[in-house]
């Protein structure tokens, strides 16, 4: 694969003349400062150019069997990592949101095993794979980065085996709730409040469930006084209780199916709802 020098810092033309690579759109400096890894003194970050990608809403980020030449950081939106089956059921692995990693599952392979797609309008860095071993030794802080970043690609993937552990599907959609709030926390979004980009039937796919199920499932949590819902946005009434309810493996099997709300979630306090919670779940 022939891939230019990153290092090599030349000029291109454009309807103004020739103007310098680095005085144009985004550098490396500017990946790290998203990941939250310090470029530190040396300024060779800031005159490495970076390629920024937009990616419209539903568009192919990467398609599943083309050739891995490259990793791409989320810069803004959200993405949906995701396979098609023989039959051509389309099976949700992940989703991703700003300053994540795409592709890491790649760097061992000669193609990528999953699709990728915007769910909405979205950007990503693309640092081409024949690039990272230069850049590693040249800038100590982008492998820290990467490390960072593929480790927490590596945690996502546990949380999901955290969730399909839960045998209940609504104690699956409390843990995928609560996960969604952390990250969120962390791109410093409120945990509480969010609007979900993905659909129903995406976060189904996600949880091994059907479609109805996580309706009903979000009819669950709200009945409890956990949640709100309104269509895809999502407000979460009582998080110490939506922890406690997510902390459970199963629901009990003697334990009715739990009633639609008729007070107010406003209405009911939070310890009772947490109790509740409980006697739902274990």
């Amino acid at each position: 694969m022939n891939c230019p020098d990153p290092f090599q810092i030349t000029d291109q033309r454009t309807p103004h003349g020739l103007i310098p690579t680095k005085s144009v759109g985004a550098t490396i400096a500017d990946l790290l400062q998203l990941s939250g890894v310090p470029a530190g003194s040396s300024d060779i970050a800031a005159r490495l150019p970076v390629t920024i990608r937009k990616v419209h809403t539903g568009e192919s980020l990467v398609h599943e069997g083309a050739p891995a030449d490259a990793l791409f950081f989320v810069r803004a939106g959200t993405f949906k990592v995701f396979r098609t089956d023989k039959d051509g059921y389309e099976q949700v692995l992940a989703f991703a949101i700003r300053s994540e990693l795409l592709g890491f599952d790649a760097l061992c392979m000669a193609t990528y095993p999953v699709a990728i797609t915007a769910l909405e309008e979205s950007a990503v860095y693309v640092v081409p794979r024949c690039d990272i071993p230069r850049l590693c030794e040249a800038l100590p802080a982008f492998g820290l980065m990467l490390q960072r970043s593929g480790s927490l690609t590596l945690a996502r993937s546990r949380e999901l085996v955290d969730i399909m552990a839960a045998v209940a599907s609504e104690v699956r959609l409390a843990r995928f709730l609560i996960q969604h709030s952390r990250r969120m926390a962390d791109c410093g979004q409120s945990p509480r409040r969010f609007l979900l980009r993905m659909g129903r039937r995406e976060i189904s796919s996600l949880l091994g469930v059907a479609h109805e199920t996580v309706s009903r499932s979000f009819t669950t949590l709200s009945s409890l006084g956990l949640v709100q819902v309104c269509a895809r946005e999502v407000e979460i009434l009582d998080m110490d209780g939506l922890g406690a309810f997510a902390r459970s493996t199963r629901r009990q099997l003697d334990a009715p199916a739990p009633p639609r709300a008729r007070t107010p979630a406003h209405r009911v306090p939070a310890q009772g709802r947490y109790a509740q919670a409980l006697s739902l779940a274990a």
